[in-house]
């Protein structure tokens, strides 16, 4: 359960967080119980009068439960922070809006390209190659002697990936922003007594509307393949 909690039950990195958590607490009892009836080591005895192994095993299990929520984490990360520099450069980074589930305020353009993520996600049935990569995982490694799967350097070069790969999403809809502000730019130094922040400001949110529309359409191999580098990175079987 230490090694499945933060995928299903932490917020920020589980995309299950949509769901009630009476739901994803039957997930997380049922998926334990299922790993407990597949590992091929059978359980530590620990002595209860010293708890202190059973505490270390606690700690590492959910560190490596923190590792695997790397493969939904890094993707929706990458897409978030590409897509708030879009709301940043469009003017639109003032509104906000209340996600319900993590009770804090997000932008819009972040906000509809994480949505794009999470529904890519689950119509290639990530989900459920996800929880099956769950599973599995107690054969690679035992329970109780939780351990990193991914290596620094490893994490690095695939952390500098997933963030090209997420500004590769938005970079249309920044490249026609950027255009928008050198005509703003030569306009306001035609007419200086023009306050062209607030004559622009309208046309610059409509372009990101239009163009951020626009890259969505094209933007479903991109994150697919987030999603696929990502995952390839554990060992989560079925990944190819």
């Amino acid at each position: 359960m230490a090694r499945f909690a933060p995928l299903l039950m932490v917020p920020a990195f589980t995309p299950f967080n949509w769901a009630p958590a009476t739901v994803r607490m039957c997930v997380l009892l049922a998926l334990t119980m299922m790993a407990v009836g597949v590992s091929p080591v059978p359980a530590v005895r620990l002595d209860p009068d010293n708890p202190l192994p059973l505490l270390l095993a606690m700690a590492a299990e959910c560190v490596l439960g923190f590792t695997l929520s790397l493969a939904v984490f890094l993707p929706i990360a990458a897409l978030g922070f590409s897509a708030r520099v879009l709301d940043m450069q469009s003017g639109v980074a003032a509104a906000s809006l209340l996600n319900p589930a993590t009770h804090a305020s997000e932008a819009l353009a972040g906000t509809v390209v994480q949505w794009a993520g999470m529904l890519v996600f689950f119509s290639l049935g990530l989900h459920l190659l996800l929880l099956q990569g769950m599973v599995e995982s107690v054969k690679l490694v035992p329970l109780g002697s939780g351990r990193l799967l991914v290596t620094p350097e490893m994490f690095l070069a695939r952390l500098s990936s997933q963030f090209l790969l997420g500004l590769m999403v938005s970079a249309p809809a920044m490249l026609g922003l950027f255009a928008i502000d050198l005509a703003v730019a030569y306009a306001s130094r035609s007419m200086p007594q023009a306050n062209m922040y607030f004559v622009s400001l309208p046309i610059k949110v409509m372009a990101g509307i239009v163009l951020l529309a626009g890259s969505l359409r094209y933007a479903p191999p991109l994150i697919e393949r987030m999603y696929r580098d990502a995952f390839v990175v554990l060992p989560v079987p079925g990944v190819h």
